[in-house]
């Protein structure tokens, strides 16, 4: 049976309270979170509380992380602002001890002139990358990934992952430069690669799944202190970038409050031209009431006269009952226009369908845990495996996807390429930002990885030609 990856083992942990699964996250993950502590603070027994204290954030936090596809990143990311505010509370202490703590770690292990240089800025540099460039360097340097491994577990293709790993040690080479640390960029990445993680002390696992897995309530006052220090710092730094997303928010719904408006008025002028083409029907009602009787009879001059003026209001109506049908269509076309999703709801959408593919992952998982590591031949069999949350909601459901491999992982070699999952229908991605927009699909795959496929035109048979296994091999 196929290992589970990082965001099934949380979705375990945040739905089940499974401590097997945490202590499995934490084994994954103690050397990295350690090593980032420990570049902060210098002392190992400060990293080991800061280890403990970031463990424990992912506890309390591991409900809200399902949106995250590379995990790393944010542990990355909280452990340099838990080390932050730990400095911070300890700076006096920390200023007297600091540099004899460096000389001593630095004495216990072969170290570069490159990575002393820049060790130090190395952290502070990371933050300044975006999430995905960040996610990308942990992955291929920190955690030792072949550039494959990184494209997969992005969902890039290769070339795309290695154009933004090269992007991204540009960046800090660059962050390093502006600091008076001139390196080269090979020097910088052999340097992580041989320094940035290093072993956390045998008995730090044990104890920081403890006291993550009680979410804190062992922990002394100090590691609730940082704890709390921390979450602050994190709820700060969220917030922020509420704010930008909500600038950004109101420029996207400009063109909404835009078109609604203009949709409207094109309504009202419709509803004046309905009213005024009744009226028309009516005067030629009776123009042709009045020529009729002219055509019998003679008429008096007062009939003349309202037959002429008759005529004289129908010529000056025609000109707009022309135009109704083009405002009409005009209409109809802004109408069309409002209905195409916006960048926002279509984000929503994906989001919410690429959650629920991934619970049915897990779902199968634990299936094949109970039937000798076979996955389920129909979402029927699956359901009861499937997670409370994932079966109550009503955003999307299992209909909107078929099963296209069953039996064992163990029968094929490259789970990360074998599609489980599809979604049935493309959908398109046409949006008031992209008009013309694309197509895409959903899919699972063996290994538990959800991507969204976009393709030009609605076609997606090469590609999951390039990804199905043959009905010999899928028992």
């Amino acid at each position: 049976m196929g290992e589970l990856n990082d965001m099934m083992l949380l979705a375990e942990y945040s739905r089940l309270g499974s401590e097997e699964a945490f202590a499995s996250l934490v084994t994954r993950h103690v050397n990295l979170v350690y090593s980032v502590a420990l570049r902060h603070v210098h002392v190992p027994a400060h990293a080991e509380e800061i280890t403990q204290a970031v463990f424990v954030i992912l506890a309390q936090k591991a409900g809200g992380l399902g949106h995250l596809q590379i995990l790393e990143g944010w542990l990355h990311e909280t452990t340099r602002l838990t080390a932050l505010g730990f400095l911070r509370r300890e700076r006096r202490r920390q200023l007297r001890e600091q540099q004899a703590c460096m000389e001593s770690s630095l004495q216990t292990q072969p170290d570069t002139d490159a990575w002393k240089s820049f060790a130090p800025l190395l952290d502070e540099a990371m933050a300044q990358l975006n999430s995905k460039d960040r996610d990308a360097l942990i992955l291929r340097f920190f955690k030792d990934r072949s550039v494959r491994e990184v494209a997969e577990a992005m969902g890039l293709k290769e070339n795309a992952a290695q154009q933004r790993i090269l992007r991204a040690v540009e960046k800090l080479r660059s962050f390093f430069s502006r600091r008076g640390v001139v390196v080269p960029a090979a020097a910088v990445t052999a340097a992580i690669t041989a320094h940035s993680v290093q072993a956390a002390p045998g008995t730090l696992a044990h104890s920081v799944t403890l006291f993550a897995a009680a979410k804190g309530a062992a922990a002394s006052a100090s590691t609730l202190t940082l704890i709390k220090g921390a979450l602050k710092t994190m709820a700060w730094t969220k917030s922020q970038s509420t704010i930008a997303a909500g600038v950004i928010a109101l420029s996207l719904a400009a063109p909404f409050f835009l078109q609604h408006t203009a949709s409207a008025k094109v309504r009202a002028v419709d509803d004046s031209l309905q009213q005024q083409a009744a009226k028309i029907s009516s005067l030629k009602s009776e123009n042709d009431r009045l020529s009729s009787a002219a055509a019998g009879a003679s008429l008096s001059q007062e009939q003349i006269a309202d037959l002429r003026k008759l005529r004289t209001e129908m010529a000056a109506l025609q000109p707009a009952a022309r135009s109704a049908e083009e405002i009409r269509a005009e209409n109809s076309r802004l109408q069309h226009d409002a209905a195409l999703k916006g960048p926002i709801q279509l984000k929503e959408a994906t989001i919410a369908k690429v959650s629920f593919n991934r619970d049915l992952l897990v779902s199968f998982y634990r299936y094949s845990e109970k039937h000798n590591g076979q996955f389920p031949a129909s979402f029927d069999d699956a359901t009861p495996f499937l997670d409370d949350a994932a079966k109550n909601q009503t955003k999307v459901s299992s209909d909107q996807f078929e099963i296209v491999f069953t039996g064992s992982p163990s029968s094929i070699t490259n789970p990360q390429d074998v599609i489980m999952l599809r979604e049935k229908e493309a959908w398109s991605t046409a949006s008031t930002e992209h008009p013309k927009g694309g197509w895409a699909k959903i899919y699972g795959f063996v290994d538990g990885h959800v991507i969204v496929q976009n393709q030009p035109e609605n076609d997606f048979t090469a590609f999951e030609n390039a990804h199905m296994v043959s009905p010999a091999a899928n028992p």
